[in-house]
């Protein structure tokens, strides 16, 4: 008989520190993974009693998923937010015409400060590139490399409309790179995109940047429809 979501994180007690951003990781990585799989119920009495925690932290991580958009309300409570291949393909679509513009706009006035840090997130994310354990810390890194290419952008109000929309596939880029061999890929198509960004060659780099998300939706769509299989 296959093992609850909740059966498992029971055996995982959590300690006091930090409540609320360890729970939001736990659930947040069995969301991607798709342990939680769309549709799935997240009762707050539930989790809590599981971790043997109070609902305060659990509701607030609850919230910042929703927000998210990792989970959604429904009329039985919070479940796990669903994803049509149409909202898949809108999705990257929208984040691939974005970072290209507001990338390309942000690279000729990228300053030394900004072209370093963005070299700086490139080494550690070579560091991570082997270890079992680096999947989260890749994520992380490669969330922090796709933001900072386009924070430079003089038009603000076009950054805050980006990461929104990077909120919305926050899920689909993560289960995207999932599996080992796909952050060599990754770290390749990131390292020639920065390239073209330091020379502040523009059209080659929104060329690089939509190539990049464009194969990235492909292997998203793969692996989502084998995961949906299951």
């Amino acid at each position: 008989m296959k093992e609850s979501f909740l059966e498992k994180i029971s055996e995982k007690p959590l300690r006091p520190e930090s409540l609320v951003e360890k729970v939001y990781t736990l659930l947040e990585e069995n969301i991607i993974n798709m342990t939680l799989p769309p549709g799935d119920n997240l009762v707050e009495e539930d989790i809590a009693r599981s971790l043997d925690i109070s609902r305060s932290p659990v509701r607030e991580a609850l919230v910042r998923l929703e927000n998210a958009c990792l989970v959604k309300k429904s009329k039985k409570g919070r479940v796990v937010a669903s994803i049509t291949e149409a909202d898949i393909i809108n999705n990257y679509e929208i984040w691939e015409m974005m970072e290209s513009f507001a990338g390309g706009l942000a690279s000729q006035v990228a300053t030394v400060k900004d072209l370093g840090q963005i070299e700086r997130i490139l080494g550690e994310m070579k560091s991570v590139i082997n270890p079992d354990d680096s999947f989260a810390r890749y994520r992380d890194l490669n969330y922090q490399f796709h933001y900072h290419l386009v924070a430079p952008c003089p038009n603000q109000p076009l950054v805050q409309l980006y990461e929104n929309a990077l909120k919305r596939i926050h899920w689909c880029y993560n289960l995207s790179i999932s599996w080992h061999q796909d952050l060599v890929v990754s770290y390749s198509d990131h390292t020639s995109i920065f390239e073209a960004y330091r020379a502040k060659q523009r059209e080659s780099f929104e060329k690089r940047v939509r190539a990049h998300i464009r194969n990235a939706l492909k292997r998203f769509r793969i692996e989502y429809s084998k995961k949906r299989d299951i």
